[in-house]
């Protein structure tokens, strides 16, 4: 079973899933936001990877992505963040975001560094793309 799975299957009800944006407030806080939310009681962290063009977020959304990508974060910052993830985050976690900037980190390289983790990926409005893959999260 999967870490989403369990948490389902613990808590019937008051499940508290919290999203952030990468590299927002400052570049290097996405582990610190992460484990602080953990240490806090969050049951699921939804971490979304800035894109500069956030059509279907609102306005906090695409002000944290603008500062989070105006101050140098990526997606590959962003992998290179997560890679001792699971040394400090126990519960699920979720990446959400926009399928181009994962077609552009190329979307096997992206499968095989995001293997702890669920991507929601939100659909281009030119394809109607809809990406979700699956994974322990």
């Amino acid at each position: 079973m999967n870490r989403i799975n369990e948490v389902f299957f613990r808590k019937k009800k008051n499940i508290l899933n919290i999203y952030f944006t990468a590299g927002y407030p400052n570049i290097n806080d996405t582990l610190r936001i992460a484990r602080a939310l953990q240490a806090a009681g969050t049951d699921i962290i939804e971490i979304g990877i800035p894109y500069s063009d956030p059509i279907a977020d609102g306005p906090t959304i695409q002000d944290s992505s603008q500062k989070a990508l105006n101050a140098g974060m990526s997606l590959k910052l962003l992998m290179m963040q997560l890679q001792d993830l699971r040394k400090h985050i126990s519960i699920p976690v979720i990446l959400m975001g926009y399928i181009n900037p994962v077609l552009q980190y190329g979307f096997v390289e992206f499968c095989q560094d995001c293997k702890d983790c669920l991507l929601y990926t939100s659909p281009s409005p030119r394809d109607g793309l809809l990406s979700r893959m699956p994974s322990s999260a």
